[in-house]
């Protein structure tokens, strides 16, 4: 991916951050050996919350 964030909109960095967890979820489910990735989905919820919470004050 050569695209620059830079100029992303408040609207797109949400969807992308929202699209993650299902994405490695997806993932997950996919392996022949799943990765334990509950921790990393959960940090990422965490991330959305907070940048959502940003969103709004500013």
């Amino acid at each position: 991916m050569n695209e620059s964030t830079d100029n992303w909109s408040d609207e797109r960095v949400q969807a992308e951050l929202e699209a993650v967890p299902a994405d490695l979820q997806t993932l997950e489910e996919h392996l022949v050996e799943p990765l334990t990735l509950a921790d990393a989905i959960a940090e990422l919820e965490t991330t959305i919350a907070v940048y959502e919470q940003t969103a709004v004050e500013a």
